[in-house]
């Protein structure tokens, strides 16, 4: 893995960083806050007239906004650990990018259905999910 710590008597050692695990770690932080103000607006602008129970596309929106969130919280807190150089951080991180890539390809579907306008968006998030991935898989210390 990318970041080992071993003890030496009671010192520990420093970690290594790669700077492609730092720049996965902002792009995580980055996503995971994105993804939490993007539910935040859409609840304030009043899109749940029926709370919890609200139905959009034949489905209860509350489990598809709790599934975001999940892989929000986890996305904070993989890039977080990327940044502090966790070994903790690249098993999070991974986890973050797998759910970020599900709901990247389930929200790429969506969109080239029911709003065009944001598949572009969409493309992005797959390509930057991906290029993320092979950026974990060479920051990796052997």
């Amino acid at each position: 893995m990318a970041y080992r710590a071993s003890r030496v008597g009671r010192r520990i050692e420093p970690r290594s960083y790669s700077w492609s695990a730092i720049l996965v770690g902002i792009v995580l932080l980055l996503v995971g806050l994105a993804i939490i103000a993007y539910w935040v607006i859409f609840v304030m602008r009043g899109n749940m007239p029926e709370g919890l129970w609200t139905v959009v596309g034949n489905q209860y929106i509350v489990y598809h906004q709790a599934a975001e969130l999940g892989m929000a919280l986890l996305a904070i807190a993989g890039g977080f650990g990327l940044l502090i150089g966790r070994g903790w951080g690249m098993a999070t991180s991974l986890a973050a990018l797998g759910a970020l890539l599900y709901t990247s390809v389930n929200s790429l579907g969506n969109s080239i259905r029911n709003e065009p306008s944001l598949t572009p968006i969409f493309l992005a998030v797959l390509g930057v999910t991906l290029v993320c991935f092979i950026a974990l898989h060479f920051s990796r210390r052997y």
